[in-house]
Parts: structure tokens; sequence; C-alpha cells
């Protein structure tokens, strides 16, 4: 019996420079060493995400690189996940409904596609299709799925159903996730699933299922790929005029799409903006409404404001769910009470500078 069927090697491994490996040019690097440096799972993520056809480059430049891309990228928003839902006090339990936002929609489906790619890929021996499937999901997750969450979840949010909703969708994602990684980087993979689950290890979990039906509005992922690009516009369109995304705008055109109504909540909250206009045209394109009004500025203002207290929380090394007192020079008084919701903050008082008081540390 042979000891395997299939095997895959690279063409050659070669230092990061291009050239063989030598001590003597000093780009040689010894595997227990660069085990221990790299670390284990990086090192089998960077063999693994490569084309054996062609030439593998190797060296701890590159492998910093991927394990910044990738690792990094997926264990901080684990994190994420996992400091909120500890402070909410979060216990997974099976939904007895499907989320009704629209983003939960959204990465439950693109959890399904890359669990169909990383599945067929692997029957064809193709683990280089699967990881680079696996690093753009953790890419959406993390810049897009998690940065549109942020306020969903934690100590500051107010829509209970909403925040359970949140977190039933994320746990649902690392917990896959934990699964498709394991043939990958079996370290990580178990420690997301034994954090999750409770239980003993990965490897004794069943091969992940589709989460969503497929009937499903499949066409979501096509559109919130033409809002994500619509939102680059946009923000474009507002460095090119100077204003940054703290200010509140009152409108944006968006000439030459159509269909992607139902999203509009979402470009509004990514790029602070009252309004969206829809006109046709040929071409995609936006354009900003820049006029300032004294209540625009006044809520640009707030939102600089609850920035700016927010950083000065994680500079007094506050807890995330700390409630703490704070002096800034100047509010806008109508919103106050959004302003101590968002922060934490149980008093407000006006001082030269900014200052966060703690009463127990």
């Amino acid at each position: 019996v042979p000891p395997y069927n299939t095997v895959l090697g690279f063409a050659s491994m070669l230092g990061e420079d291009g050239r063989p490996m030598h001590k003597s040019w000093g780009n040689s690097i010894e595997f227990n060493e660069g085990a221990d440096k790299i670390g284990v799972d990086v090192m089998r993520w960077t063999f693994l995400r490569h084309n054996p056809e062609r030439n593998l480059l190797f060296g701890y430049k590159m492998a910093g690189e991927t394990k910044r891309q990738f690792h990094m990228m997926l264990w901080n928003s684990f994190r994420f996940f996992i400091n909120n839902a500890l402070l909410d006090e979060y216990v997974y339990k099976t939904p007895k409904n499907l989320s009704e936002n629209v983003l939960d929609k959204w990465v439950l489906l693109r959890l399904d596609e890359v669990c169909k790619t990383v599945t067929a890929s692997l029957e064809k021996y193709d683990a280089a299709t699967a990881t680079l499937a696996l690093e753009k999901f953790v890419a959406d997750l993390s810049t897009w799925y998690i940065r549109r969450s942020r306020d969903r979840v934690g100590p500051t949010s107010i829509d209970k159903s909403d925040k359970e909703a949140c977190y039933d969708t994320l746990y649902q994602v690392f917990l896959t996730l934990s699964c498709l990684l394991m043939p990958f980087t079996p370290f990580i993979s178990d420690l997301l699933y034994t954090n999750l689950t409770g239980k003993k290890s990965v490897n004794s979990a069943d091969w992940p299922k589709l989460k969503t039906p497929l009937s499903d509005d499949s066409g979501l992922i096509t559109r919130m790929q033409l809002v994500r690009q619509i939102c680059e516009l946009g923000h474009s369109a507002r460095k090119t005029a100077g204003i940054a995304v703290k200010q509140t705008l009152s409108s944006m055109t968006i000439h030459g799409s159509s269909g992607i109504e139902s999203l509009t909540p979402v470009i509004l909250l990514e790029l602070n903006l009252e309004k969206l206009i829809y006109e046709p045209g040929n071409d995609l394109s936006v354009s900003l409404d820049t006029k300032l009004t004294p209540a625009l500025i006044a809520k640009g203002k707030t939102r600089e404001i609850i920035r700016s207290l927010q950083q000065a929380r994680k500079d007094a090394l506050c807890r995330l769910d700390e409630v703490v007192e704070a002096t800034i020079p100047d509010w806008p008084d109508e919103y106050e009470d959004e302003i101590k919701q968002k922060t934490l903050v149980a008093k407000l008082t006006k001082g030269e500078a900014l200052t966060i008081i703690r009463h127990n540390k």
C-alpha cells in the first residue's frame, strides 16, 4: 500500500530575495528556528497559500506580512467579539429566527460562499484557492462587517434584540471559521473552537454546513459589493473636498446605480450623511452637497467629541464597561445625552482641557 496517493511540492523554495538559500548569503532559515520565530500556523499558511507550480520565496519579512494581513486580522476580530460578549454576559443559543439586519444576512451569505469554495478546493487538493478565499472573507469580516457593527454591541449599545443578533452571527462565523481553518492552521483553529464551545478540540467537530438557505437573497452579496464601491467613491469625494467623515453632510447624490435602495442606511452610516439621492446615469459616480448649516456643524462637533472621549478613555486605561466623568471645553447641549450614552460618561463638566475622571480604578 503506498504511503500516500497525492503529494504536492513547490518548484523550488528560495530566499525572499529570490536567490537560493545559503548561509553565506544570509538568506537561509533553519526549520526549527523559523518555526519558533514565525510561528507554526503562520509558516503553514505561507506555504499553503502559494501556488505549488511556482517557486516559493520564503523569509521573515514575507512571513511577518502574512501574519499581519491574515492571522492578526483574524485574532483581533475574534478578540473584539469575545471581549464584548463577556461584558454583556452573552451565551449562544440557537436563534429561533434569522436576523433581519442586512449586515448579518450578508456576512452569513459570504460565509456560505467561502465554505463552498474551501470545500470544493480541498477536494481538488487546491489549498491556494482555499486559503485566498479565507483571507478575503476575514478581510471582509474585519474591515466591513465588524467595522459597521461596532456600535451594535458592547455596553453602549441600546437595541438589545439587534445586539443579540450580532453576537449570534459572530458566534456562527467564528465557529465555522475554526472548522474551515483546521486543515491549514490547527493551533489557532483549536483556540477559537475551544473558547467558543468549551469542548476539547476542533478535531472532533463535523465539517461545516451552509448556514443560510440557498433560497435566501444571494443577490445581496453583489449589491453589498456595489455599496462598498459607492462608499469608496464617497470617501474619495470627501477627501477631495477636504471634509472629514466626522462632519455630517446633508446629502449625496448617486448617479448610475439602482436596486440598492434597501441598503441606504449602510451608506448613510458609513459616510455620515443625512440623505441619499439616486439619479439615473450611464457611469457610476457620486456628488456631495458640501454646504454646512449650524445644525450639521453641531452634529460634526458631537461626533468629534465622542471620538476624543473614546480615545481619552483608552489612554486612561478605562475598562470597556467603566462609567466615568469627564470635563471638556464645550459641547452642543442638544446632543449631551448622546455623548454620554456613547462614551459611558455619567457627568459632563466644562473645563479648559479634556479630562477623564475615574472613580473605580
